[in-house]
């Protein structure tokens, strides 16, 4: 058995054997990180797609009209009077205020509807009227919240100085 250690053939097969592995071990590694980096890639494109099939839903929202600004159907004008939405708006506008004002109007609307989508947790009493707005037109509880933040935007946008246009 001795003989074979001080082989030199032993010692070349040997060594080449396991620089062989030790190649494949840095080249799993290496497929491994970019096989992570397309995934991490992959769930941020998954969430942009998501985001933007959200906006289309939303576009095409009985609750609002697809002109520029959003503005609110003669459904979601009803839908705003039976949640007495402007008065909800004023109510949460005043506790906004202060972080729009150096927001632009796209800016501040974006944050009404991500902040009436995932953040604004209704009264007993709103939620109710929510859910019953919501089945008496046959529109789903996000249109509903789409007055909302509709509203609430509208509200925010009317707190905040504007510059002149005559250039002063």
């Amino acid at each position: 058995m001795n003989e074979w250690f001080i082989n030199p053939l032993f010692w070349i097969a040997f060594l080449s054997l396991l620089s062989v592995v030790a190649g494949a071990i840095f080249a799993f590694g290496q497929w491994k990180g970019k096989v992570d980096s397309d995934r991490a890639s992959f769930k941020e494109f998954m969430k942009e797609v998501r985001n933007d099939i959200k906006e289309i839903l939303r576009r095409s929202s009985h609750t609002l009209a697809g002109s520029s600004p959003l503005r609110l159907t003669d459904l979601g004008r009803s839908v705003s009077e039976r949640l007495d939405a402007s008065a909800l708006a004023q109510d949460l506008a005043s506790l906004l205020q202060e972080q729009v004002k150096e927001k632009t109007p796209y800016e501040i609307q974006e944050m009404c509807f991500d902040y009436i989508r995932h953040e604004y947790k209704p009264p007993d009493k709103v939620e109710a009227l929510i859910e019953t707005c919501a089945y008496d037109n046959g529109i789903d509880r996000g249109q509903v919240e789409d007055v909302l933040a509709v509203e609430l935007r509208d509200r925010l946008l009317a707190t905040i100085p504007r510059p002149s246009s005559s250039g002063e």
